[in-house]
């Protein structure tokens, strides 16, 4: 190929420590070097004039009969659409961090990259280069530090810290919300009288039970000690009392099983509708869970009360 003829130049494209694929200006493939192909685990083989997301196996079209770019989900592509950006108006692109979705070893997984990317003319024909740097294991262990920050370590649970920071980003949110305080009733007695073993199990089969009563996009926290919070973005109150029922019979069922105990919990909820959230505070949301929790508490335990009417379990 007139672009890679001289051998000192191909050398260093075999054996660049970035990824490197040359593509047409429909996209499909001029050529690869080795680096891709290790990365994504592939046997070296004949690339050119296969599209860039066949050869590398993207997880939209793979094990299908189509083709990179002949899909809909194709048209959403942002390395797509940036290769293209970079043929049509000669944009050369910086190095920027993309995520993608490729079918590596039998496993869907996602790959993070740093890719650049710039059009090369020559002569009549015209061209891309794109350059990758696999940041994978950088992102993972990212997001692991991430998780690993903002959990409780004891119960699984989301910390206070990233319950107030999540929080606080739903006061900027236009939706509703409605927060749950919960606080177990007589815990001292449970920790004097079983030990602080089955406390701490108590908790746990509370996180797991309210981890499978809850929506993917709900929120299970520790607040403190035995004080626990629910967050349960685009709810109503009344959807949220439903979860805490079967929260409450979950757990109740796994300490008996398990434990052969049956401990209480009483429960304060905080509704606030989406026009309400601009002129609330993370101090104002948390007051008002609190002061029906605290009404829980003196009218008896066990029991929920949302908007001063207390409910028993």
């Amino acid at each position: 190929m007139k672009y890679l003829t001289n051998k000192l130049f191909r050398t260093v494209f075999e054996n660049s420590p970035v990824g490197l694929v040359i593509v047409n200006q429909d996209t499909t493939i001029r050529d690869v070097n080795n680096y891709m192909f290790k990365a994504f685990r592939l046997t070296p083989r004949a690339a050119e004039g296969q599209k860039f997301g066949n050869i590398f196996n993207c997880a939209a079209i793979s094990g299908s009969n189509e083709i990179c770019g002949g899909t809909e989900v194709c048209k959403q592509c942002g390395l797509r659409s940036g290769v293209t950006m970079v043929m049509k108006e000669g944009i050369t692109i910086p190095e920027t961090v993309m995520d993608h979705n490729f079918i590596i070893g039998g496993n869907n997984q996602k790959k993070w990259f740093t890719i650049s990317a710039a059009r090369i003319e020559e002569e009549d024909d015209i061209f891309a280069i794109v350059s990758f740097a696999d940041i994978s294991t950088l992102k993972e262990y990212e997001e692991l530090l991430h998780r690993q920050l903002s959990m409780d370590m004891a119960t699984g649970s989301t910390n206070k810290y990233a319950l107030l920071n999540t929080l606080k980003n739903l006061t900027e949110s236009k939706e509703d919300l409605s927060i749950a305080m919960i606080d177990f009733d007589n815990f001292k007695a449970v920790n004097d009288r079983y030990g602080h073993v089955t406390g701490d199990r108590v908790l746990n089969l509370f996180c797991a039970a309210a981890a499978a009563n809850s929506r993917k996009q709900d929120i299970v926290g520790r607040f403190g000690g035995e004080e626990f919070m629910l967050v349960f973005p685009g709810a109503s109150s009344g959807l949220l009392i439903k979860a805490v029922r079967r929260i409450y019979n979950s757990f109740r069922e796994a300490c008996a099983k398990e434990l052969d105990i049956a401990p209480t919990f009483s429960v304060g909820i905080a509704e606030f509708l989406a026009d309400q959230m601009n002129a609330m505070d993370v101090d104002m949301i948390i007051s008002e869970a609190d002061a029906n929790l605290y009404l829980s508490k003196q009218r008896g335990k066990n029991m929920i009360t949302a908007s001063n009417v207390s409910i028993p379990f």
